[in-house]
Order: structure tokens, then C-alpha cells, then sequence
């Protein structure tokens, strides 16, 4: 995209409200306006993230495993997903390791019970499911001859 004269790049993941959310190595930051990002295939069991990067982590890690999302793009949105999430019989959180994502994971237990599962147990030395991906990920060596 080009902004005041220069040409930028990100990825970007749509929200249900048409809204971005964008990434590069350099920047982190949203088109306008924020919302969920909401996965559903029918499923009854759903995954929340916090973000789309630790979504794509465990589509990566194989944790998805066919179950509908949803992605908050922010825990701030968290009141925005419990409507849907109400459908749900398991509910599985890879929120992040701390206190905002504590809060989001007590909010949702509350709400919701014994229904909600605290997935952030499979990373507990870690700040989130990406870190954890990363951690355990080899770094490539080049493949370029010179």
C-alpha cells in the first residue's frame, strides 16, 4: 500500500466488521474498525486467540484441528465474542501468559464455566502460542551458494 508518498507492505486479516488487522517485521497496527475475527464451520468446539499470529501458530502446530475460531484481534474485543461463544460446549483459550490474558481466560470461566479450557498450559515458559512456535522452530540456514 502507499501512505504520504511511500510504498508499505503487511499481511492483513479481515475481522467481521471488514476491518484489518496488519503486520510486518516492523509494525503492528489495524484498518479500521477492530472486531473479532470469527471462524465457524459448524464445529462444537471453538478456539479464541488472542491474535491472528497465534492463530496461524497453531494452524502451524496442528491444534486447530477442524474446530471453529475465533480470533479477538485484541482482548479488548472480548465482549464482542461472547455471543458466539455462547453456541459453544468446549471452549479452548490460547491466550496469552499474562495479565491481560489472565483477566480474558477469569472473564470467560466466569461466564461460561467449566466449559472453558486454559490452553496456555502447553506454553507456560513462554509469552504466547507464537513464542512457543518459534522456541521450537530450527532456523533455516541459507540455501544461497556464493
Amino acid at each position: 500500500y502507499r501512505l504520504h508518498g511511500k510504498d508499505y507492505y503487511a499481511i492483513g486479516f479481515e475481522n467481521n466488521a471488514h476491518g484489518f488487522e496488519l503486520r510486518n517485521p516492523y509494525w503492528k497496527g489495524a484498518y479500521p474498525p477492530k472486531c473479532i475475527t470469527h471462524i465457524a464451520n459448524g464445529n462444537a468446539r471453538c478456539n479464541v486467540f488472542e491474535g491472528f499470529i497465534d492463530f496461524l501458530s497453531a494452524e502451524k502446530l496442528g491444534y486447530n484441528d477442524g474446530n471453529d475460531t475465533i480470533v479477538l484481534n485484541s482482548v479488548s474485543n472480548l465482549g464482542k465474542a461472547l455471543t458466539p461463544l455462547s453456541d459453544y460446549s468446549v471452549i479452548s483459550c490460547y491466550l496469552d501468559n499474562d495479565d491481560a490474558g489472565r483477566a480474558a481466560l477469569a472473564k470467560l470461566r466466569k461466564e461460561f464455566g467449566d466449559r472453558v479450557a486454559d490452553k496456555s498450559t502447553l506454553y507456560p515458559d513462554h509469552k504466547d502460542l507464537n513464542d512457543y512456535l518459534v522456541s521450537i522452530t530450527p532456523i533455516q540456514k541459507s540455501k544461497l551458494k556464493f
